[in-house]
């Protein structure tokens, strides 16, 4: 395999990891898409897709069917839960022996498209195109966004935004504020990163209070923004975030967990953007998780 990270390309250059045992049908699909500006790294089985993945970090992802170890559709589900970014298009190669009930399959396992035999070049460039303008309207709507869109979290600029307000409100009532960092104690690898924070969200995220704030401060770390309550009240909150996760079976990669409380004082409540980034980092280090 002849991986091309996105550092090394020229910033014209499309980065596709292509997964296929059958030299045929690369050979085909470079002389297709290389004179386009596609780079391949090609793989020729599903787990060193799955294994190399992040390393690879590719633009897009092309899977070809009769994978020695798993079927298209499989392979399109891993990749696209927590492998691979949620802006990655994943396609998947159609052969003349499909029918359209293998084809629905593949797109309700997670593929974008589907690649159509025969290979007709005009038709699958235009269309590889049209799905990078795609990746990059996500990608540019996340970083505009105050919230995490696989989860549905504030991310850290949401927090900060939530932070100022509800600061406001506690100094104007005389409310306590009080900020939890919660997260897992070994730090995921970057391939299971997008699953981890699907279940840290829903077993740490759901179930708070509408007057509370929750969001990402870090990849993997959660900080909840708790109004009306102290320090006392906080430690109770931990404890039964700790419980719950130590008794739910798909909490995978979250036990144990660590957790850091700060008490949010007048002056982080009046304070400025800039000195109100100072929470987060704060709450980690307490966390021990920095």
């Amino acid at each position: 395999m002849m991986a091309h990270g996105p550092d090394d390309l020229p910033p014209d250059m499309t980065n596709v990891m292509l997964v296929s045992a059958h030299d045929w049908f690369a050979s085909a699909l470079q002389a297709v898409l290389e004179p386009e500006g596609f780079v391949f790294a090609r793989v020729r089985s599903a787990r060193v897709a799955v294994r190399d993945a992040s390393q690879v970090n590719p633009d897009l992802v092309i899977i070809d069917e009769g994978l020695p170890d798993m079927d298209a559709p499989s392979l399109a589900s891993s990749l696209g839960r927590g492998v691979l970014k949620r802006s990655v298009p994943i396609l998947v190669y159609s052969p003349n022996f499909w029918h359209e009930n293998e084809q629905a399959a593949a797109m309700r396992a997670g593929a974008w498209d589907i690649i159509k035999e025969p290979v007709r070049s005009n038709l699958v460039v235009a269309k590889l195109r049209r799905l990078l303008e795609i990746k990059q309207l996500i990608e540019s709507t996340e970083q505009g966004s105050l919230s995490d869109m696989a989860t549905g979290l504030y991310n850290l600029a949401g927090m900060m935004r939530m932070l100022r307000v509800m600061g406001s409100t506690a100094r104007r009532h005389g409310a306590s504020l009080t900020c939890v960092v919660v997260g897992p104690t070994e730090k995921p690898g970057p391939g299971s990163l997008d699953a981890l924070r699907e279940r840290a969200a829903r077993l740490w995220g759901e179930g708070i209070r509408e007057s509370d704030a929750c969001g990402w401060v870090d990849s993997s770390e959660l900080g909840i923004v708790a109004y009306g309550t102290d320090a006392a009240g906080a430690t109770t909150l931990v404890r039964r975030l700790t419980e719950t996760t130590a008794e739910d079976p798909t909490a995978e990669g979250l036990t144990p967990v660590s957790a850091g409380i700060v008490e949010l004082t007048s002056r982080f409540a009046e304070s400025s953007e800039t000195e109100a980034r100072q929470v987060a980092p704060m709450a980690t280090r307490i966390a021990g998780l920095s």
